[in-house]
């Protein structure tokens, strides 16, 4: 496909990065000098230095021959604007991130579909709803929903005392044969293992599991968790994500919202009635000893600031709080969260890729989501009549090995399938493997 990406920030850049790898021909405007460089420099793609929202600029591109036009750049009105000229120089499809949900109102005067945007992406939204799943799923590093949160992949990681430690993965599976699930990844050492039966889970492995969404405690509780219910969250900055997460929570848990600035904590209380309001500094250890923290179940850091999430995480953590989940937005950090004992981490920019991908997907994949700290992602796929997935049992099709099958859905019915297991046209398949292996896995499904 030909891509246009309007903006090399650190979504566009990621996105262009995966977009290439897969063997797409991939255009960039970029206005930004040190930007524009850095991606002329570093990526295999033609880079333009311009404004998006330029009609000049935009034909220089050749928008009007690109299959997708991806506005992604800091500012609403620039993609919104990219979008409308693109659509009337040709361009077949329009993705834009835009930052105001007022365009998401079911009364909004204006709809994507009259400003000629085919996907509409909310990053705030997107990483609010990730927050709220990982408060909910107490043990968890990250979920991630599959047929509509029936289907979930889950990381949790191994703690000194498991009782998994030094077993195999198929040694646990035999331990526990009246739970459907499967070990699809184990991150070690900062590699990424597509595991099969004779790996060994070790302490500090952070292990990705799929499981029905009612069988996913009972993986908890094998790897040596127990689900809590979270009764009590503090959450700190009340911006956009954390003012959405505390609505969210507020209905049934205890929720205290901590904000720096009066005027916007002031602001916030008439909007958020069933939530407390505290106006304070986050990484003040005496102001977060005088409200408690260490009797929150969970510490939710939402503020604009990586660093002030990072330091009141760790601030958190030190002064006993159950569960720590911080937000950032410079991927570079993600890696080390569990080594310094977060619990989990989102990104609103890994976020908002995953909906991009999922939305731009070539061939059968029907869905997909990245993981930001491993080498790996699940896709979900339809395998066409009479393709090679469909003829022999999955133990018998000599698929490469960093690739699992992790789930097959058919008629609303989820399988975790075993070696015997044979997937039938029009199933829905969920594979977790290596982004290179992509395309491979496609031919069993063609």
């Amino acid at each position: 496909m030909k891509i246009v990406i309007i903006g090399a920030g650190e979504v566009g850049y990621y996105l262009a990065k995966r977009l290439i790898s897969e063997g797409n021909d991939v255009i960039i405007i970029e206005i930004d000098p040190e930007r524009y460089r850095n991606a002329s420099e570093s990526l295999d793609a033609i880079v333009i230095q311009g404004s998006g929202s330029s009609a000049k600029v935009l034909a220089a591109a050749e928008v009007g021959s690109a299959d997708v036009l991806i506005a992604v750049s800091a500012m609403d009105e620039v993609n919104i604007l990219a979008c409308m000229i693109a659509k009337e120089m040709g361009t077949k499809k329009c993705v834009a991130r835009i930052r105001n949900n007022e365009f998401s109102q079911k009364d909004s005067v204006i709809t994507a579909e009259r400003l000629g945007i085919d996907l509409m992406v909310y990053p705030e939204q997107i990483a609010a709803d990730a927050i709220v799943s990982l408060v909910k799923r107490s043990s968890a590093s990250k979920v991630v929903d599959f047929e509509g949160g029936k289907l979930q992949i889950m990381a949790l990681q191994v703690r000194d005392g498991s009782p998994i430690i030094d077993r195999t993965v198929e040694d646990v599976d035999a331990g526990n044969p009246d739970n459907s699930f499967l070990c699809l990844g184990i991150y070690r050492d900062n590699k990424t293992i597509i595991p099969r039966g004779k790996n060994v889970y070790r302490s500090g492995d952070v292990i990705y599991f799929i499981a029905q969404k009612e069988d996913i405690p009972k993986v908890s509780e094998i790897v040596g968790y127990s689900e809590k219910e979270q009764q009590h969250v503090m959450i700190l900055g009340a911006g956009e994500v954390g003012r959405m997460v505390a609505a969210i929570l507020s209905s049934d848990m205890d929720v205290k919202l901590i904000e720096e600035n009066r005027e916007v904590a002031e602001s916030v209380t008439e909007e958020l009635r069933d939530t407390l309001i505290l106006h304070g500094d986050g990484t003040d250890i005496d102001f977060l000893i005088s409200e408690r923290v260490e009797e929150m179940d969970c510490f939710v850091a939402v503020t604009g600031s990586e660093k002030t999430n990072l330091l009141s995480g760790l601030l958190a953590q030190y002064l006993g709080v159950k569960r720590v989940i911080i937000h950032l937005t410079t991927n570079d950090y993600i890696p080390i969260m569990n080594k310094i004992g977060m619990d989990a981490v989102v990104s609103k920019n890994i976020a908002t890729v995953n909906a991009i991908m999922k939305y731009i997907r070539r061939g059968n994949v029907i869905a997909v989501s990245l993981f930001e700290d491993i080498e790996a992602e699940a896709i979900e796929m339809i395998p066409k009549e009479g393709s090679p997935i469909t003829k022999k049992p999955i133990q018998n099709l000599h698929i490469p090995t960093d690739i699992i099958v992790g789930a097959v859905i058919r008629h609303s019915e989820i399988i975790i399938p075993q070696g015997d297991t044979q997937i039938q046209a029009n199933d829905k398949v969920v594979v977790f493997l290596k982004p290179n292996l992509i395309p491979q896995i496609e031919k069993f499904f063609n």
